[in-house]
């Protein structure tokens, strides 16, 4: 039986890798200290396999077909999708057989995932691996959702998703160790006259919520009320999944900067899972 061994929650702002300098250094140097955190954490529990959630930015969906969440479970994945990016393009190693638990977990859960055994990986994915496992040699699960396309999943599917998830994990029929990461977030407005700006409060607020185990108050928010942080902040979703397969237990959170040079609220949490999941 495989066990979860990591749990954690990260920002993706693009410009972290693209233009780092355009942040101010002391916030900069926390945000590279939180991660390196993360990162240090992923090297003391070994995992050999990484399962990501993150959404969609039409790099593999549009308008003529968007599903709700889609898992990737082919043998390898390829990105950035972004040149700009400033890393390195290349192929990451999969791990079909848990991305397929996943997706029969999914079946038998109602929740009915899509799966592509060619999914392409833009920033959501690639800037979080590329401090967390720079070299790429954890095999990895993307989960891509729809976080940005009305009608999006319910909060609250998303945070079962995550439960999902965790019962797959511990089904799989395998000696594995697996960290989950959620990507995404916090408060940003993307293409939208507000870009830019951050809502500094709404941030702490659900960094509070998520570290005092109240899942259910975030699950609880409106579209409206998520939407006052930014069309972006609905990337929250990831969060939630992480959240779920943590069946609701405490988070502790690694670090938070509003870095407006980034146009995002860039927060950083963990799970203590050291007495099993």
């Amino acid at each position: 039986m495989a066990e979860i061994v990591a749990a954690m929650a990260a920002s993706h702002a693009p410009l972290i890798t693209a233009a780092p300098e355009t942040a101010p250094e002391d916030r900069r140097a926390r945000v590279y200290a939180a991660m390196e955190e993360l990162r240090a954490e992923i090297e003391r529990a070994h995992p050999t396999a990484i399962v990501i959630a993150s959404n969609e930015h039409f790099s593999n969906f549009f308008l003529d077909n968007f599903p709700p969440a889609c898992i990737g479970i082919g043998a390898t994945h390829t990105g950035p999708v972004e040149a700009w990016l400033k890393v390195e393009r290349g192929e990451v190693v999969g791990q079909p057989s848990l991305g397929r638990s996943i997706l029969e977990q999914s079946f038998e859960d109602g929740l009915d995932l899509t799966f592509s055994e060619e999914l392409f990986l833009d920033h959501g994915v690639m800037t979080i691996l590329h401090f967390l496992d720079p070299g790429h040699a954890i095999p990895v699960v993307p989960i891509i959702q729809n976080c940005g396309v009305k009608p999006m999943p319910r909060l609250r599917r998303c945070y079962e998703l995550g439960r999902t998830i965790g019962r797959a994990v511990h089904r799989w029929d395998a000696a594995e160790r697996v960290a989950l990461v959620g990507a995404g977030g916090l408060s940003h407005w993307v293409g939208v006259p507000h870009m830019g700006h951050i809502n500094e409060a709404w941030d702490r607020r659900v960094l509070d919520l998520l570290a005092a185990g109240d899942a259910e108050a975030v699950m609880r928010m409106s579209d409206d009320e998520i939407e006052a942080a930014g069309n972006g902040a609905h990337e929250i979703r990831s969060w939630l999944v992480v959240a779920g397969a943590m069946e609701g237990r405490p988070a502790r959170v690694v670090g938070y900067e509003p870095i407006h040079a980034w146009a995002t609220g860039m927060g950083q949490l963990t799970y203590d899972v050291s007495d099993g999941v």
